[in-house]
């Protein structure tokens, strides 16, 4: 009778973490739990299990002011989240995903490279920024930034020219997963 009862719940665990997984997943339609038409004002909730901080220090929500962190309750930082406006109905439209365990439809987490990108995804363009490039996505609402102190030496202190593909090394780590709505 004990053996059945472990087996049971060793088989209880593995299927609770199999759909744990879903949890993690980006699309262009989710980021984890979130959706296009999430509120500020529904974190809480949608979060119940983590910690929430607004740019202010603040964890009411009411009204959202500027940028909410998702932690975990150890700590860790998974989520940061831009809403749309300051009003109390706003909704979530930029995530930046700093777990790992955040994973796209093709593959793609904050572990990856950006061989990885240019494998599950056709390349709309390259923006050259001050410290890194932001690699956007054809037909896409996620993009992926990659540091600069990746590219050759001639590109890291250039925003002017052109970021060419060749240009970027195929292990050149990925440093954020965002989405835009």
């Amino acid at each position: 009778m004990k053996k059945h009862f472990i087996t049971l719940s060793l088989l209880g665990l593995i299927v609770a973490s199999c759909s744990d997984s879903g949890n993690f997943s980006i699309s262009n339609e989710t980021v984890g739990p979130l959706t296009k038409t999430t509120k500020v004002s529904e974190l809480k909730t949608t979060f119940v299990n983590d910690s929430l901080v607004d740019a202010s220090g603040s964890t009411d929500f009411r009204t959202p002011q500027g940028y909410v962190t998702v932690f975990e309750k150890g700590g860790k930082k998974l989520l940061e989240l831009g809403p749309s406006s300051s009003e109390s109905d706003a909704t979530i439209n930029y995530i930046r995903v700093y777990d790992e365990r955040y994973k796209t439809t093709e593959g793609v987490t904050t572990k990856s490279t950006f061989k990885d990108i240019q494998d599950g995804y056709k390349i709309k363009r390259i923006d050259n920024l001050i410290s890194t490039i932001v690699v956007l996505i054809e037909d896409n609402d996620i993009f992926f930034t990659i540091d600069k102190k990746h590219l050759p030496s001639e590109l890291m202190f250039d925003t002017q020219s052109k970021v060419e593909l060749s240009q970027i090394p195929d292990d050149a780590p990925i440093k954020y997963v965002q989405i835009s709505w």
